[in-house]
């Protein structure tokens, strides 16, 4: 490919030097300095972007669900170790009376995968003493299955693009955008994230993304009661809930 002169847009010959010299204006550069820059393999789409979001994520996103009589419950989760633990909802896991499941099917790509409760952060359905989030151990790990990345406690602004991807409906997953909307809205003495994801009841225990792929709070369905704004429990009160299980030995 010819090169050209980067101050008159001329042609460039290689001289004996081993430079190149423009034919035009008679101005020198390296050939490092005339080479067009790679843009590399993921310049096709921007980074950050909610394809780059999911594709980074979908190892680790569970659709979850499980049955309770002649009902079928469902809800979202995630994997947050490679010993197979996942976080999800209190009240998703646990019966209206406040009691766990016990056991419920996670399935991560369309593979089924036997879970079982650990611990749960709420003494009443997700709306008792506590925080909404239950930790869930998958029976295995299956080939290529991930951890996702929390992002640092308190690194959120409001205005900022996020993502949620979750089991939508309970037909499976799917991912929704939109912004911060505030940042530390205060609901019940508690703090949450609220954005305006469209969302639904099976996005609950779901992740929600920052622009960089990095999860900032847990959906918690249960509080989608004003005018369209979605919550979140925010990545410090997961890590507070993950501090607990460790403090009663379960290797998270």
């Amino acid at each position: 490919m010819a090169m050209k002169c980067k101050n008159c847009g001329g042609p460039c010959r290689k001289t004996s030097h081993g430079d190149y010299e423009c034919e035009y204006c008679g101005a020198t550069f390296t050939e490092a300095e005339l080479a067009p820059k790679k843009q590399g393999a993921a310049a096709s789409a921007p980074s950050g972007g909610g394809a780059d979001v999911f594709e980074r994520n979908i190892d680790g996103i569970l659709e979850l669900s499980w049955q309770g009589g002649q009902y079928i419950f469902s809800g979202s989760g995630f994997i947050i170790s490679q010993n197979g633990y996942a976080i999800t909802n209190t009240h998703v896991v646990t019966y209206d009376n406040g009691v766990s499941c016990r056991t419920l099917t996670a399935r991560l790509k369309g593979q089924a995968i036997q879970a079982s409760v650990v611990l749960l952060g709420d003494d009443h359905h997700g709306s008792g003493n506590g925080v909404d989030l239950a930790l869930i151990k998958l029976s295995h790990m299956p080939p290529n299955a991930k951890a996702l990345t929390f992002e640092q406690e308190g690194n959120v602004r409001n205005g900022e693009q996020v993502y949620v991807i979750g089991n939508s409906l309970g037909f499976g997953t799917a991912i929704t955008s939109g912004i911060v909307s505030d940042k530390a809205r205060q609901m019940g003495g508690r703090t949450f994230v609220m954005t305006d994801c469209a969302t639904n009841g099976g996005n609950s225990g779901g992740p929600l993304f920052n622009a960089k792929g990095n999860v900032i709070g847990v959906h918690v369905s249960a509080h989608n009661n004003a005018d369209g704004m979605k919550y979140a429990i925010p990545v410090a009160y997961v890590n507070e809930f993950l501090r607990k299980a460790r403090a009663k030995g379960i290797p998270v």
